[in-house]
């Protein structure tokens, strides 16, 4: 056979192998709320076999402690517990880690004292994280979370932004101590910063070691669909790549901003919004759990919850 023949024999074999050997994720978020300890225990498993069956490999928590929810015993037993089934499902686990209720607020702090922010964040993250290894084991955690939701308003500023990086490269050395796994944030986009200079934080963050999932904000509606279009343009370009995946947000906004409300999508845009996936073999993520069908007891259980209000960042209900 002569070296051409052979290179080319070669060639075909390592494409082989790569197509054999890669299989971009299909990540569904669930949101842990205090509301769904009403759901029957007897139903969770019901739910996790559901989403397996949807063709759902991953399942994203956002948090495993949003304030003081779920770090009492009783709420992160019940928490473990339904991780557990979620693995037992055949579901790998994207660990989320701690969630401070007043981010978005503090976030707004001068660059001198976000530091000190942070690195009350980064602790909270690394006690977390050793609870959680004890709780699942090492082999539960496919990889990590950071739950603090990068927009395009705040971190415009240059002096702020600096401090953000320097927490995420903090961030991820100081996990990946812990257990040798990635480590994904989320980001959104709202009109604030021009595409080209949306796509440079992007490639800031990328820099900083962590990986990033763009949310594609057709449930909240902020900005048109052409609008979001020029946002999304550069994650097209592979051989540049800017984030590891894209987050399809499964429900529509049917409130303000102040109290969210939000609704499923109609049994057609679901199925045409689950069958979306994200470009040069990225991360498909799905938001969220909850707004899926089959999942009606849960957002009855939200419906119940005594003071149930949720505060909306970029449409993410995200208060237990």
């Amino acid at each position: 056979m002569s070296r051409r023949l052979v290179l080319v024999a070669l060639f075909a074999l390592a494409s082989c192998i790569h197509v054999g050997a890669w299989a971009a994720p299909k990540v569904l978020f669930y949101q842990p709320q205090r509301a769904d300890l009403a759901v029957p225990d007897a139903d969770w498993p019901k739910f996790f076999q559901r989403i397996r069956a949807m063709g759902f490999d991953t399942l994203a928590v956002q948090w495993v402690a949003y304030g003081d929810a779920f770090t009492g015993k009783r709420e992160r037993s019940w928490l473990a517990n339904r991780l557990r089934e979620a693995r037992a499902s055949g579901l790998k686990l994207v660990l989320g880690l701690g969630a401070d209720p007043q981010f978005f607020t503090r976030q707004k702090a001068p660059p001198e004292q976000l530091g000190t922010y942070f690195r009350e964040l980064a602790e909270t993250d690394r006690s977390l994280a050793r609870t959680w290894l004890r709780e699942l084991g090492s082999d539960a955690v496919l990889a990590w979370y950071l739950p603090i939701e990068v927009d395009d308003l705040r971190w415009r500023e240059g002096d702020a932004r600096a401090v953000l990086l320097e927490h995420l490269r903090t961030e991820v050395r100081a996990l990946q101590a812990l257990h040798r796994a990635p480590v994904y944030v989320s980001t959104f986009f709202a009109g604030h910063m021009a595409p080209e200079a949306y796509a440079r934080l992007l490639r800031e963050l990328d820099a900083t070691g962590v990986r990033v999932w763009v949310q594609d904000g057709a449930g909240t509606g902020r900005l048109t669909h052409h609008e979001r279009a020029l946002y999304m343009a550069p994650l097209q370009r592979c051989k540049a790549r800017l984030a590891h995946g894209v987050v399809y947000e499964l429900f529509e906004q049917t409130s303000g901003d102040e109290r969210f409300a939000a609704r499923p999508l109609a049994a057609d845009s679901i199925r045409e919004a689950l069958a979306q996936q994200a470009p040069c073999d990225g991360d498909s993520v799905y938001f969220e759990m909850r707004y899926l069908p089959g999942m009606q007891r849960i957002r009855e259980a939200d419906r119940k919850a005594a003071g149930f209000a949720p505060e909306m960042h970029n449409g993410w209900a995200d208060s237990p």
